[in-house]
């Protein structure tokens, strides 16, 4: 019997990609980046959420790249052109210092999550390589997917080193500069 909600049926499922419906086994790397892409969404709201109250400029760079992986899927269907979630990836970056060193996670309540959705963000790039190499995805438009999901993935970094860098002295965990940690 098929599921009429999602066009599955037993072992298979259906996806569109690149303007075509196509059958794909569950285990598809297709689709388990339609999960990644999901998990990571839902870590970033759950981390605005969080910040909404008390650092509102950071809660929206957050929810700009929400909007921006929220369109991933269209961009793989072919529905939504690559520059939309770009554009709103790019939107968040503004005015946003770029990270001078690493930083460990525990500088803020929020930033367990940004580092969870950043590491789902970069399981999605490993995914989408592994779906063109597998020949479900085409060459050109893994390679978009690629970039935008990097390009998230850094914003997200930034994002968690510019928290930890405002994080209470005591509450501080970041990683000395780069150079200082060459030492």
């Amino acid at each position: 019997m098929a599921d009429a909600c999602h066009g599955g049926t037993g072992l298979d499922t259906e996806a569109v990609i690149a303007g075509r419906l196509v059958r794909l086994p569950k285990h598809s790397p297709v689709i388990e980046l339609y999960g990644a892409v999901e998990e990571a969404e839902a870590l970033i709201a759950r981390a605005r959420l969080q910040l909404e109250a008390r650092d509102p400029a950071t809660a929206e760079r957050l929810y700009l790249l929400q909007r921006a992986i929220r369109l991933l899927p269209g961009v793989l269907a072919g529905a939504v052109d690559p520059g939309q979630p770009l554009r709103l990836i790019e939107e968040a970056a503004r005015g946003l210092e770029r990270p001078g060193g690493w930083s460990l996670t525990g500088c803020s309540p929020e930033d367990p999550d940004i580092v969870l959705a950043m590491a789902r963000l970069r399981a999605g790039d490993r995914l989408i390589a592994r779906a063109h190499e597998e020949g479900e995805v085409p060459r050109e438009l893994a390679s978009r997917i690629s970039m935008l999901l990097e390009a998230a993935s850094y914003m997200l970094y930034a994002i968690h080193w510019s928290l930890c860098s405002r994080a209470p002295q005591g509450r501080r965990l970041i990683a000395r500069r780069t150079a200082e940690l060459a030492q």
